[in-house]
């Protein structure tokens, strides 16, 4: 076999054996999610959602044991092992899906939010078998007044109660008491008409919609949309993203109260490119080597690039929305901020106040309480939306923090990958920024979320195509193993994909990996002079096609109309 003949084949092997890792590594972090063909949650039922407001009586009895409710008429375990594992059970989709309500029941400092038929997560303060309450208002009484039996140790914000004496038979009148971080960052262990189990939380309503319940009165809260990047493989995401943002706008304006704003493509190579006419474009350095080597983290040129963006531009709108190239609009966004706290999707893998992270976030920190580690949110910048002035403070941290985490070995070993977002996270803390508003639903996230909407009903609005997605032709959902049919961005990683994807296996059962499908299809076959691009990777506009061109988003000369 000739030299060179070897070379080209180990070169095909190395980059099959990195592709292949990427996405290991990527259901590596979700491993937990791997059950999702089985472990769906069913419809809530009825007026499942209701807030109560607690009174005053003690619970007397209190472990810090971590254990779960159970399941009424079984033996095995249900619930709460660890926060770890209600946090992994974020990205588990519903089955089938209805809207719950919620109605407010009485006043005062503290509200008990209620959910029927489910069953949530938490780490066990009062155990259910040696406190039993009368009703489900007086489990959210003992919540409410329950006091730690130390500074450091947690208190209730999640309780669980069964009431139903027929369906929960030897565990009638239970009342577990929990303590779970960011309740409204893990969906429920179990949910439906066959749990028999209400659960409740403090002051936080894990069922809250932007979309609905919080929309401002008066004039739009308009956002401003920034996404940043940089390099080959995020190129023609970009594009596919620009495309959907436009097409939600015009959605959004016609069906009025229309709060998304301008757009900004945030591109920090430090050099202008061929879609400077196509995308509204602000042009940024990237992180200078000489403050630190990471050319194998590009990703450490983001903080920077935030922190030029801030510095250098004037925007009309007071909000910011931070986002990426892999996001695809499912529907006109609203500003999901209440008031002027940020507001962003959790995940499950940023966690600051888990015990074998709190060392590694304290020398960030400095010594800070557990309480403190909690008030650190499982997110990073993007999506999320925040002030313009907040930006401008936080900014310049997240960048010098990102630096450090980045230099200090342990921290860079074991945080990876994302480094960065618990660098984002870190700065929001550090100034003095300690509550985040979290919505689950404001992004999707295929394979393992696999409905347009959540098991209450709310939709998602943003569909984040970061895991490789494998099915065999039959329809049957592979994860960690490529399939007959697949799709994974990073196969595009130096040229776009062509038009005309082929579709998934008719049989396979989920609406999100379709809907992207689609997505990518509608936008390359609206995109001028898609095909010329998908072999050369540089975008043109004087191809043949454009003589007929009908999209009234692009001029006769093919440059995009902000």
């Amino acid at each position: 076999m000739a030299s060179s003949t070897r070379v080209v084949i180990v070169a095909v092997a190395f980059t099959v054996i990195a592709t292949f890792y990427s996405l290991s590594e990527l259901h590596r972090m979700s491993a937990m999610h791997a059950d999702a063909e089985t472990t769906k949650f069913a419809t809530h039922t009825g007026d499942n959602n209701r807030i109560l407001r607690a009174g005053g009586q003690n619970s007397a009895i209190s472990t810090s044991n971590s254990v779960g409710t159970g399941q009424v008429g079984s033996t095995a375990s249900v619930g709460t092992t660890a926060t770890t594992t209600a946090a992994a059970s974020t990205a588990v989709s519903a089955a089938t899906t209805t809207t719950a309500s919620t109605t407010t029941m009485g006043s005062g400092a503290h509200k008990c939010y209620t959910y029927e038929h489910t069953e949530l997560w938490g780490d066990v303060v009062v155990w259910g078998t040696l406190n039993k309450k009368k009703t489900a208002g007086e489990c959210c009484d003992a919540c409410l007044t329950y006091q730690p039996t130390g500074p450091d140790e947690p208190g209730c914000n999640v309780w669980v109660y069964c009431g139903d004496e027929v369906k929960c038979g030897s565990q009638h009148q239970q009342c577990w008491l929990k303590h779970l971080v960011h309740p409204e960052a893990s969906k429920p262990a179990r949910v439906g008409p066959q749990t028999p189990w209400t659960s409740g939380t403090i002051d936080v309503d894990i069922n809250a919609d932007p979309g609905t319940d919080t929309k401002s009165v008066g004039a739009p809260r308009m956002f401003h949309t920034v996404t940043s990047a940089q390099g080959a493989a995020v190129h023609w995401q970009v594009r596919i993203h620009y495309y959907w943002w436009k097409k939600r706008k015009e959605e959004c304006q016609k069906a009025g109260n229309c709060e998304m704003g301008g757009f900004t493509r945030l591109l920090h190579s430090g050099q202008s490119d061929d879609l400077m006419d196509e995308l509204p474009t602000v042009v940024v350095d990237p992180l200078p080597q000489s403050m630190v080597e990471h050319s194998w983290y590009v990703v450490l040129n983001r903080p920077y690039a935030f922190v030029q963006w801030t510095q250098r531009v004037k925007i009309p709108e007071q909000y910011v929305l931070m986002s990426e190239p892999d996001h695809i609009y499912l529907r006109p966004m609203p500003n999901f901020m209440k008031g002027n706290a940020p507001a962003a999707f959790p995940f499950f893998y940023i966690e600051p106040s888990k015990a074998e992270n709190v060392h590694i976030t304290k020398k960030f920190t400095g010594e800070i309480t557990q309480k403190q580690l909690e008030e650190i949110a499982p997110i990073g910048n993007s999506p999320t939306f925040m002030t313009f002035e907040d930006m401008k403070k936080v900014m310049p941290t997240w960048m010098n923090v990102s630096i450090a985490v980045f230099k200090d070995q342990e921290a860079n070993s074991v945080w990876g990958w994302v480094q960065e977002m618990y660098g984002f996270t870190i700065a929001l803390w550090l100034n003095g920024i300690k509550h985040v508003d979290l919505f689950l639903n404001m992004q999707a996230q295929p394979p393992w979320d696999q409905e347009m909407q959540m098991a209450n009903g709310k939709p998602f609005y943003i569909l984040h195509y970061t895991y490789g997605m494998d099915y065999k032709l039959s329809g049957e959902f592979t994860p960690g193993k490529f399939g007959e049919w697949r799709f994974d961005k990073r196969t595009y990683g130096s040229r776009p994909p062509p038009r005309h994807l082929g579709e998934p296996p008719k049989n396979m059962k989920n609406d999100l990996v379709r809907a992207l499908i689609n997505s990518i299809n509608e936008a390359s076959a609206a995109l001028p002079c898609w095909d010329q691009y998908a072999e050369t990777g540089k975008a043109v506009y004087d191809c043949e096609e454009m003589k007929t061109l009908t999209d009234p988003r692009f001029k006769k000369d093919g440059k995009a109309i902000a």
